[in-house]
């Protein structure tokens, strides 16, 4: 597995695989790069795949850095890899390095797709979206007190009713016990900066292709945020997966990976 050490002292774990464009996939808060498997062993028969480790997951070290820190940071692994261009591929908290890497060095994406994200996580007076501070902040506590174990509730609370009942979520149930745990001060530190990251106004002016995939029984990106998105982007694609949560490619990864390259042959 290559890593990179970067200037802010963290190191970076990351995996390649495949030739051709590049596909960067970025995961959610929690979790770790293992999560995109079906759709790395499916793509990478086509484009360049490029799975990160977030920072204080998988097998990344952690520093308390800016955020804006790690963002250079990944541009630090797109350097080294010698990509010219990307598509980001991204799934909730991974959107907002998609999208302040976009900000950072526009030239270095060309495409975006974000699955149960947006440009702004906390609600405020005048963003009635996205998670309420106090329940952000009641998870912070639930982490200091009864770390791992809530993060394993917060990754099932995080799937509908319907996928819950699948043979398919048992299957998803197994491969998450495989994976490391995060690291509790990094998991403490991204409920900060989903806090108080907005990124509205760098989604506002995005000129490059989007995509929005989203499940329509998603709690934290929900079907009022998806609007908005409209709003915000009215000249992306959008899809959706009905009776689906925050992880339509872990439930559905034959139907999300069709529409994810139905959007990139385009």
């Amino acid at each position: 597995m290559p890593h990179l050490t970067a200037k802010s002292g963290i190191q970076w774990h990351y995996d390649v695989a495949g030739e051709g464009d590049t596909l960067l996939f970025l995961h959610g808060w929690g979790v770790d790069k293992k999560i995109w498997c079906q759709q790395l062993k499916f793509f990478s028969k086509y484009y360049k795949v490029v799975s990160v480790d977030l920072p204080g997951h998988g097998k990344s070290s952690w520093e308390k850095v800016e955020f804006e820190v790690m963002v250079k940071d990944l541009q630090g692994i797109v350097e080294e890899i010698q990509i010219a261009s990307l598509t980001a591929v991204s799934s909730s908290l991974g959107g907002l390095f998609a999208l302040k890497l976009y900000e950072l060095f526009p030239s270095t994406i060309h495409r975006m797709i974000f699955i149960g994200s947006m440009p702004k996580f906390s609600k405020s007076e005048n963003y009635p979206h996205g998670l309420d501070i106090e329940r952000m902040r009641k998870l912070g506590d639930q982490l200091k007190n009864d770390y791992p174990s809530v993060v394993n509730v917060f990754f099932r609370s995080l799937f509908t009713h319907q996928e819950r009942a699948t043979r398919r979520y048992k299957w998803i149930q197994k491969f998450r016990r495989t994976d490391g745990v995060p690291m509790k001060g990094a998991l403490l530190e991204y409920l900060d900066i989903m806090e108080t990251e907005d990124l509205r106004d760098v989604l506002k002016d995005v000129g490059i292709p989007m995509q929005f995939i989203n499940g329509g029984g998603d709690a934290i990106c929900t079907q009022d945020t998806v609007m908005l998105l409209k709003e915000l982007a009215p000249q992306s694609r959008f899809d959706s997966f009905e009776e689906c949560g925050h992880f339509p490619f872990l439930s559905k990864p034959y139907e999300f990976n069709a529409v994810m390259e139905d959007f990139l042959k385009r």
